[in-house]
């Protein structure tokens, strides 16, 4: 298990610091949505719990999303598999999370 620990404060500056090099490969123009899952979300949204190991989303972008997630985490210092999408092969996954979401 990696030591990286994401608090609200950190990850929410991987994320900024994810769609910043994500614009500056793909433009503007070229869309990208991650839905955070799990600990991350729950760490943003609701505030009580303090910090995840891992981000768990569900990422709709371009095939460039992967190089880009591995450059910022490899910049940043982060374990391999920082931003993740595992959480879709589980039974829990069901594609309602993206509609209502």
């Amino acid at each position: 298990m990696s030591d990286t620990l994401f608090t609200r404060d950190n990850l929410d500056s991987c994320l900024k610091e994810l769609a910043k090099e994500f614009r500056k490969i793909n433009g503007s123009r070229i869309p990208a949505e991650i839905i955070l899952i799990g600990g991350a979300s729950v760490l943003i949204n609701y505030g009580f719990r303090e910090m995840t190991y891992d981000m768990d989303a569900i990422i709709q972008a371009s095939s460039s999303m992967k190089d880009v997630i591995n450059h910022v985490g490899d910049r940043l210092g982060l374990p391999n598999g920082w931003l993740n999408t595992d959480f879709m092969k589980t039974s829990s996954y069901t594609p309602k999370l993206i509609q209502y979401s």
